[in-house]
């Protein structure tokens, strides 16, 4: 199994940490001479973290890969962690809409789906007030409405032409 992204073990980020916690905010040039003292401090696991991204096969220069991770990425990673934002309900049109959708492109061929599509709202226009009105009672917005039907009725189009 070929590796790609060499990690560092668990027990050299939690000390790592620990240093990056006391010498956020340092100046560049303080920065690294602390890197450097800490090194040294540390020097036994260090040097076990080398032996083992040796072992796995990594083949650049393990301690410039160390410090440039410490200097550029773990120094400025964010110790908050971000809510996920939450997602939209996905609604779906009825069947009876769908196949409605389905037999009008297939009666209708037109050059571009756009065109199709304007015909088929002048087509049912019933049809079109009634999928509102559904979508309203559920407190959607209008504008996503009309984007739904939309991407709706050109899938529908995309799949009937690719099945041609």
């Amino acid at each position: 199994m070929e590796i790609y992204r060499y990690k560092f073990s668990s027990v050299y980020l939690t000390k790592v940490q620990v240093f990056i916690n006391v010498h956020r905010f340092d100046e560049p040039d303080v920065f690294k001479e602390a890197w450097g003292a800490w090194v040294m401090q540390n020097n036994e696991m260090v040097q076990r973290e080398t032996r083992r991204l040796t072992n796995l096969g990594y083949e650049g220069n393990i301690s410039d890969k160390m410090y440039k991770s410490v200097r550029y990425y773990f120094k400025n990673k964010s110790t908050i962690k971000a809510k996920p934002k939450a997602r939209r309900g996905y609604i779906r049109l009825d069947k009876s809409t769908l196949d409605v959708m389905d037999d009008y492109i297939s009666e209708e061929i037109y050059a571009k789906p756009s065109e199709s599509f304007q015909a088929f709202l002048e087509a049912h226009p019933k049809l079109i007030c009634n999928i509102k009105t559904s979508f309203l009672d559920k407190d959607v917005k209008e504008d996503y409405i009309d984007l739904k039907i939309k991407k709706t009725y050109k899938n529908r189009c995309f799949k009937h032409f690719k099945n041609m």
